[in-house]
């Protein structure tokens, strides 16, 4: 429950403070001939920085240089913007179908195995993308702090020339981002077991260990002692089976087999008294 609420609140406050930001650095350039500039620079989402550029004085007369920042950060935000976009509209697609669909949701289990595995997938999305924020946002700091872009004016490299710098950018956002980014991986990730509980995929497997080596060992001896049994009543069958009768002589003979010799036995008794023959087979 906590995942439904949550994750929707917190993918907009990923994607907003990082896709709205917009930073603004002031400088003021004074001549040695009192003459002055003020220059605003201004950058934002999604980062082309090599795209920013501003005027600034030569200190020469009205002579002007054109300055250009360095650097393209583009990709590792819109990423962050994007993974952030998809995981809003996926929370918002799961809390409709959750509240309102429960009996599409749970039909055959193809519900929770996708929310599972969408799960998993976010929330290594969301670490991927955190991380790789948090690194472009340190060069982005870089990049427009205000010492390197003096450096990067030749007015402000001469000495006899003052700059003063009336305003930096606030990182506040972009370092909330970074943090809403790392906290929806934590969201996501810890949603991973509850999301697996709901498949019910761990009741076959808990169910599986729970039987104990002796239990298994005892079926198993109980599955080979029926084998035998089975096999053994159709074996002493085939053996009666092949036995004959002789009727008119009243005798009984077995089949015979390879295993010995046979030796005729008489009944005990007068030596008028017929009685059967038995055939022993010799060992």
């Amino acid at each position: 429950m906590c995942m439904v609420i949550f994750a929707p609140l917190f993918a907009v406050l990923a994607f907003a403070t990082c896709g709205g930001y917009s930073g603004q650095i002031m400088v003021k350039v004074e001549c040695f001939d009192k003459t002055q500039n003020n220059i605003s620079i201004s950058f934002n989402y999604p980062f082309r920085l090599q795209e920013v550029h501003f005027s600034a004085l030569l200190c020469e007369g009205t002579r002007k240089e054109t300055v250009f920042l360095e650097g393209d950060y583009a990709s590792s935000a819109q990423f962050f913007v994007t993974v952030s976009v998809l995981a809003f509209l996926y929370s918002l697609l799961a809390t409709i179908v959750y509240f309102f669909y429960q009996n599409k949701y749970r039909e055959k289990n193809r519900g929770p195995v996708v929310d599972f595995l969408v799960t998993l997938v976010f929330s290594s999305l969301w670490l991927v993308s955190s991380i790789a924020w948090a690194k472009t946002l340190s060069g982005v700091k870089t990049v427009t702090d205000v010492r390197q872009i003096l450096l990067l004016m030749s007015a402000c490299r001469a000495q006899e020339n003052l700059c003063e710098v009336l305003q930096e950018p606030i990182w506040t956002n972009l370092n909330m981002s970074v943090a809403f980014g790392f906290f929806n991986f934590f969201l996501w990730a810890g949603n991973i077991w509850f999301a697996y509980k709901e498949t019910g995929l761990h009741k076959s497997t808990k169910r599986h260990l729970s039987r104990t080596p002796s239990e298994k060992r005892g079926s198993f001896r109980q599955y080979s002692q029926t084998s035998f049994d089975q096999s053994g009543a159709g074996f002493g069958q085939r053996l009666y089976n092949q036995g004959s009768f002789d009727l008119s002589s009243g005798g009984f003979s077995l089949p015979q087999t390879n295993l010995g010799q046979p030796m005729l036995c008489r009944q005990v008794g007068s030596p008028t008294s017929r009685g059967p023959l038995i055939f022993v087979n010799e060992m």
